[in-house]
């Protein structure tokens, strides 16, 4: 009797953990699609909208130390990641590159502000988020050795910038 109670209760326990682990790959899942839509949804092609700071941009990606290119510039008109910032303590978000949601994409969003900005700040900006798509996946990890590789790494093309 007391061995069928423990294979019940074993039973139990793994069918408990299954769910579990079942409940966080979709909730993975379903996190990931969100993303990817919201960002297709709610950005516009830079080129589309202003194709000489489009221009600008390229220029600055084709920089000989950023290795991984094409790059897309997309703008903002909405995306979660802007809408969310004041709640996690983002500060204000000038742009991101979702290299860890398109990692087989380069793509950088930037918000609309920044299309008001002079060339040094856009050069600066832009240059640190190809910093993160240079970095990829190997510095992901503590926000703060993700944001000191993207600032050398800015720092870098900029000096090199003609």
């Amino acid at each position: 009797m007391g061995l069928l109670l423990v294979k019940k209760l074993l039973w139990g326990i793994f069918w408990v953990l299954k769910k579990i682990v079942e409940s966080i790959i979709t909730l993975i899942i379903v996190g990931y699609i969100v993303l990817v839509f919201d960002i297709y949804i709610n950005t516009e092609k830079l080129i589309n909208v202003d194709s000489s700071i489009n221009s600008f941009c390229q220029n600055v990606a084709s920089n000989p130390k950023f290795t991984k290119r094409p790059v897309v510039f997309r703008i903002d008109r909405g995306t979660l990641v802007f809408r969310l910032q004041h709640y996690l303590s983002m500060g204000d978000l000038a742009g991101y590159s979702p290299f860890f949601i398109f990692p087989h994409h380069r793509t950088v969003v930037l918000s609309k502000d920044l299309l008001k900005m002079n060339n040094a700040t856009l050069i600066f900006i832009v240059a640190h988020e190809l910093g993160h798509i240079e970095g990829g996946l190997k510095h992901f990890g503590s926000v703060n050795k993700m944001e000191k590789y993207a600032n050398d790494f800015s720092v870098e093309v900029v000096k090199t910038q003609p």
